[in-house]
């Protein structure tokens, strides 16, 4: 009763068969088990595949020869016909003699665990064919020596075969930099027990050559040992491919930087940089000086729907679009006249990059100024030289003729006199303008040539109640020059600030070397001033501000000075006076 209270409770299949193979007993997992019941195999020969039977009839054979059978695997077939994993123990059974009448089996169903090795096993397989097909390389090393590596490993490295790399310590493959930082970063992975960042490291190859490669880091168990496992991806292409190209990219910054013609990258109208010739041209200190703040603030507000217009087509063609003439503004508000030119540069971000070359046209305004004030000078002079010639002659007679009318107090003969004076005047005006430029020029000192000018001009000074003061830093300034014709522009101009200030005042000269190439002579009068809507007209023939002015002197000083290679400049303010400087070089 207890017998069979046990072996219905137990888990595994029981059953007793005779030296015969006949079934004497069976429990209910047994029955589970084969699909038989109980009634249908007690007294019954299990049914068995024929290799199966023979080999049962083997193990009673063995059995009966006194060998110790204990546990053994077999694949059984049940009823129905289907087949399970079972790990068989066989135990004798002697009756009170002591002579074996029986064998109990006990069977453990391992189908499950059966089916989940050869899982296993199948994974493992295609795990091992994953790993040794990898393209990737794939090195296992422990105690820092390399356990496995596979093919692509192999071909990284330039070995031919694994026993050239296995066993080796890891140090003859890493430059030493590189082995210095090794324990830390082991021990940083064993302690988080998960795979490591990817990071960059340098390799040493059997050739000795260095390599670029990309490293993933995994603590793994191999062959029952802790290991770690390195997933290595070969960089050495792509990273000379960078290095070329931030070699490039550096090169083509320092085009940019140091280019001759400013340029400005903006993205969403927002400036992101200025090269030098740009900063200096926006009179700025550094680039920082405009990096973040709008493009439109540098331009006049004026063009403003031009630059909007340029700026949203710019961004949808792939030409550049062409140069046009604006007014740029300098960090310290002075206007400039420049043309500019914008190209996309960048489509691949939200923002592109747009990038502006600009032309500073201020020379070039200035030069085409002066070309048109040649023009003028050089149309006035001959047309000079035509009036003066026609009417020189005639003059010298009529002028003889009434200073002897003058002798005899003929009435209106004075007020004649003057009138002839005054057109000789102008006539010598003419001839000075007409008659070509002296070309041979000696040192002169401009100091003395100054000197004699104030001494000369000093009494008109005085009926006009002005002070002329000079200032010098050097006791001499010699220069290249016809000093007669340097007197005439230092005496009409000295003469026109005089005259600019009929309530009196003061003239404040200077001179100073500029550099060492030039001397630059500052006159400063205290005057009326000229408005800024005449300034530029300053200079052109028969425009002049005084009353009984021609405008021909100081074009023929500008056309002296131009001659000398030197340059004349005006500037002045309504009410507080003007300032001329007369550059020359030394």
């Amino acid at each position: 009763m207890l017998l069979n209270a046990f072996l219905n409770l137990t888990s595994d299949a029981v059953y007793v068969v005779d030296l015969n193979g006949i079934v004497l007993e069976a429990n209910k997992k047994f029955e589970e088990l084969h699909g038989w019941s109980r009634e249908e195999i007690v007294g019954k020969e299990i049914p068995l595949d024929p290799a199966v039977r023979v080999e049962s009839k083997q193990i009673l054979e063995r059995i009966r020869r006194g060998e110790q059978i204990t546990v053994l695997e077999a694949v059984k077939k049940t009823k129905q016909g289907t087949y399970f994993h079972t790990d068989v123990t066989i135990s004798p059974v002697h009756d009170e003699e002591g002579v074996l009448v029986a064998v109990i089996a006990i069977e453990r169903d391992t189908t499950e665990k059966k089916r989940a090795e050869d899982k296993l096993r199948e994974s493992e397989e295609r795990y091992r064919v994953l790993v040794e097909r990898s393209p990737e390389p794939i090195v296992v090393y422990r105690n820092y020596e390399i356990a496995f590596v596979n093919q692509a490993a192999l071909r990284l490295m330039g070995a031919d075969r694994q026993e050239q790399l296995l066993g080796q310590h890891v140090s003859r493959f890493l430059p030493a930099e590189e082995m210095v930082k090794l324990p830390t970063a082991l021990a940083e992975l064993m302690s988080g027990n998960a795979s490591s960042d990817r990071v960059e490291k340098h390799l040493i190859r059997l050739d000795g050559s260095l390599i670029y490669v990309e490293a993933t880091a995994v603590v793994i168990d191999f062959q029952g040992e802790t290991a770690v496992q390195l997933l290595i991806r070969d960089m050495t292409d792509r990273k000379r491919a960078e290095l070329e190209l931030a070699a490039k990219e550096k090169e083509f910054s320092r085009v940019i930087k140091l280019s001759p013609e400013p340029i400005i990258l903006h993205q969403a109208g927002m400036i992101t940089f200025v090269n030098d010739a740009g900063v200096k041209l926006l009179k700025g200190q550094s680039n920082q000086d405009f990096v973040g703040k709008p493009i439109v603030d540098f331009f006049c507000s004026s063009y403003l729907p031009i630059i909007v217009e340029r700026m949203t087509k710019v961004v949808q063609i792939d030409a550049m679009m062409d140069f046009i003439e604006m007014k740029l503004k300098r960090l310290d508000g002075e206007l400039v006249d420049i043309e500019v030119a914008s190209i996309c540069v960048n489509r691949t971000s939200a923002n592109p990059v747009v990038q502006l070359v600009i032309r500073d046209l201020s020379e070039r305004k200035r030069t085409e100024e002066m070309i048109r004030r040649s023009d003028r000078l050089s149309i006035a002079g001959e047309l000079a030289a035509g009036v003066a010639h026609e009417i020189r002659n005639p003059l010298t007679a009529l002028k003889g003729f009434l200073q002897l009318l003058q002798v005899q107090n003929t009435a209106y003969v004075d007020i004649m006199l003057m009138e002839i004076d005054r057109i000789s005047y102008i006539v010598n005006e003419f001839l000075g303008m007409a008659k070509p430029q002296v070309n041979h020029f000696i040192e002169c000192d401009i100091l003395t040539l100054m000197n004699s000018v104030i001494v000369f001009m000093n009494p008109q000074a005085l009926l006009f109640n002005v002070e002329m003061k000079l200032t010098t830093s050097s006791p001499e300034y010699f220069v290249p020059c016809e000093s007669n014709q340097i007197k005439q522009v230092y005496m009409n101009v000295l003469k026109n600030a005089i005259e600019s200030m009929p309530s009196g005042g003061s003239i404040e000269i200077s001179m100073e070397k500029i550099g060492e190439s030039m001397v630059l002579t500052r006159i400063v009068d205290q005057g009326v001033g000229i408005p800024e809507d005449r300034l530029e007209k300053i200079g052109e023939p028969f425009f002049s501000l005084k009353e009984q002015g021609t405008g021909l002197g100081l074009m023929v000083c500008r056309r002296i000075i131009e001659a000398h290679r030197g340059s004349l400049a005006i500037r002045s303010v309504v009410g507080e006076g003007t300032t001329i400087e007369i550059a020359l070089p030394i």
